[in-house]
């Protein structure tokens, strides 16, 4: 059983029949008909309910676009990445484009985020090592359509988010907002140097086995292009993860399986 919130898009959604796809969706159907000792399914909760489902034995596996924490990896273990990302500062279309956080703090901007994300974790710490540099953190779970409408009114002036996501939210609602990509040292400051996403597992025996047999499905996926070939479908450009970092990780993983 795999938990995931639903949303956002092109990573996880429903179709227009109410069917869950997306890129992360695909990828791990692809996987599990390669696995067929298994039987694939899905359930939909509120993203913070996915890892107590995890805690509790409800679910086997968490798929949602999870990106790479320390505190997470402490307590869950994390699959081989499947896809890789990058981030933008999404403003109004008529607002000059921000540098830094330093930038945000300076014009007083607001920005609206939910608790315990990578971006809330990141404006809380900066704000705590900046106390005379201060931007207004607002936490609120009202979803991506209703946060980057609120910076079209105004109500927070930006946000830092996923460029896929950003794009197709762009596309699909027609939000007047510009996204420029971050600069090196701010994404590694909020997100660290790895933009991978991952499906995460309870750190168990048997999360770990079952860890174990779909990293050497995704090591097949990617040399075979099929990772390239859905993120062509869904994103229209190649975020499968790149080949000589993936051969590196995949032979230190095969490696350590075969011990």
């Amino acid at each position: 059983k795999a938990a995931t919130a639903g949303m956002p898009k092109p990573y996880v959604y429903q179709d227009e029949n109410g069917n869950l796809t997306g890129y992360d969706i695909e990828v791990l159907r692809a996987v599990f008909d390669q696995l067929p000792q298994y039987k694939l399914g899905f359930q939909t909760a509120e993203f913070a309910s996915l890892f107590s489902g995890l805690d509790a034995g409800t679910y086997d596996m968490v798929v949602n676009n999870i990106s790479y924490q320390k505190k997470r990896a402490e307590i869950y273990y994390y699959s081989l990445p499947y896809g890789v990302t990058s981030n933008v500062f999404i403003q109004r279309e008529d607002d000059k484009p921000l540098t830094s956080l330093a930038d945000a703090a300076e014009r007083g901007y607001k920005i609206e985020s939910d608790a315990g994300s990578n971006v809330s974790n990141a404006i809380e710490a900066w704000n705590g090592e900046n106390p005379d540099k201060q931007i207004t953190l607002t936490y609120s779970d009202a979803g991506l359509s209703v946060w980057f409408e609120h910076i079209v009114d105004g109500t927070s002036d930006f946000r830092i988010d996923d460029k896929p996501i950003f794009d197709t939210y762009k596309k699909d609602f027609g939000f007047k907002l510009q996204g420029t990509p971050l600069p090196e040292d701010v994404s590694e400051q909020i997100f660290t140097a790895d933009l991978s996403a991952y499906f995460l597992f309870p750190m168990t025996d048997q999360g770990a086995a079952l860890r174990d047999e779909i990293d050497q499905v995704l090591v097949k996926l990617q040399e075979d292009g099929t990772l390239k070939k859905l993120s062509e479908q869904f994103f229209g450009a190649d975020h499968s993860p790149d080949a000589s970092r993936w051969r590196r990780q995949s032979t230190e993983f095969i490696s350590s399986v075969m011990q």
